[in-house]
């Protein structure tokens, strides 16, 4: 089969920090590789119909990465790439109850206790999957856990989107109803993302809510907040003009233009109706009880953080949804101690937010159609990842390997 795997080596992970080898130095693309067959009972093949392309993807390939996310690598290695996934199943193994040879899925990403048998962890107890224990390689010490471990180990976020054919436990897929399209289904997973932050910090009627970006994250936190029935005031910082129009269609309320932190906080002050405030030797500031009540961030890079600390109202609220993985010393991090910021982050999903995505999908699929903007075959990976990198020109908003071309 085709397929786009990472090639974990921490002699190439260097030499790609330091940019002396390629560009896609870590990504190992062949077009036969073994396809791969269900080990586990309670396991599903899957024929891969769309992979979605994230911006994470692009940091995991050109290491734009902090090594806190190498506890949550795949233990298989190379490992398949892609976790924004749909397909049909193509196979079931003999303990499999819900699904069936034909079924249209989702895959969650996260595998969970329950995928393993193990007892659950405190995580899953609480319904938190995504800080489940096995996405770091933990069961429950049982001769279970010893008998994974005896077979190469287990953890990480999964893959397959790069993949035409991937395997799965039952419990990672999400059967997926005949009114969302296939145009759409692939969606959902991004959407998933959207919904899980809205729902953790859902702003009040009266919030001014600041999205900070408009890629495809942002527009899912705009979607995300209209879906959970938010009335809140919504502004969108938004860099091009097609990720504007598709902030206004989904419900933003107002659009600024991204541009130099100068002129970016003086038309978010004055949208606001805030003050802005002029430090010795540094960037302003908003200061006082009026601005932004709530910022979703959905970039999170050392830049959109130290702007958006600046931005939010005295006593406001980040939630931090991208995933710029930066370590970074270049944040003034005394700016959230003297406005008493709240900070949050907000990690993937849980099972419930895949419940409502689904829902919310199914109830309006029109609303997303369109966002996927450009199709690639799994082969033409390298324009594929180009278009992304360069969203200027090629005015990409969701780009997808599509394995039905």
């Amino acid at each position: 089969m085709k397929a786009i795997k990472f090639d974990f080596n921490m002699l190439k992970v260097v030499l790609r920090m330091l940019k002396i080898n390629s560009r896609f130095a870590l990504v190992k693309y062949k077009d036969n590789w073994k396809i791969p067959e269900p080990v586990y009972p309670n396991q599903v093949q899957i024929k891969t119909i769309h992979g979605g392309i994230c911006g994470s993807d692009m940091h995991q390939i050109f290491v734009d990465i902090s090594m806190y996310a190498s506890i949550l690598a795949s233990k298989e290695n190379p490992s398949p790439m892609g976790h924004e996934i749909f397909g049909r199943v193509t196979k079931t193994g003999n303990e499999v109850t819900s699904l069936s040879i034909g079924d249209r899925v989702l895959v969650n990403p996260i595998s969970q206790c329950s995928a393993f048998g193990f007892q659950p962890c405190p995580a899953c107890k609480q319904g938190d999957i995504q800080h489940c224990y096995t996405m770091v390689g933990v069961g429950d010490g049982s001769e279970l856990e010893e008998e994974y471990n005896s077979r190469g180990g287990f953890g990480g976020l999964c893959g397959g989107g790069y993949s035409e054919h991937a395997t799965f436990f039952e419990q990672q897929c999400i059967k997926i109803p005949d009114s969302i399209p296939d145009e759409i289904a692939v969606l959902i997973e991004p959407f998933t993302v959207g919904i899980h932050a809205v729902a953790k910090n859902l702003p009040k009627e009266s919030d001014t809510v600041l999205v900070s970006g408009a890629g495809i994250i942002g527009l899912m936190i705009i979607a995300a907040i209209r879906g959970l029935k938010s009335k809140c005031r919504i502004i969108t910082i938004a860099r091009y003009p097609f990720q504007a129009e598709w902030a206004k269609k989904l419900g933003a309320d107002e659009i600024i233009a991204d541009s130099d932190s100068k002129t970016l906080y003086e038309e978010v002050a004055k949208t606001t109706n805030s003050k802005l405030c002029q430090p010795k030797l540094t960037k302003k500031v908003i200061y006082g009880l009026n601005g932004p009540d709530l910022i979703f961030d959905s970039v999170a890079n050392e830049t959109s953080v130290d702007n958006n600390i600046r931005l939010v109202r005295s006593g406001g609220k980040i939630v931090l949804v991208g995933m710029g993985f930066n370590v970074t010393k270049k944040v003034d991090w005394s700016i959230p101690i003297y406005k008493e910021i709240n900070i949050v982050g907000a990690m993937c999903y849980d099972n419930s937010d895949w419940k409502k995505a689904v829902e919310i999908t199914a109830q309006d699929p029109d609303q997303f159609k369109g966002l996927i903007t450009h199709k690639f075959k799994i082969d033409e990976f390298k324009s594929a990842f180009d278009c992304m990198l360069n969203k200027r020109r090629s005015k990409a908003i969701k780009i997808v390997f599509d394995y039905t071309l």
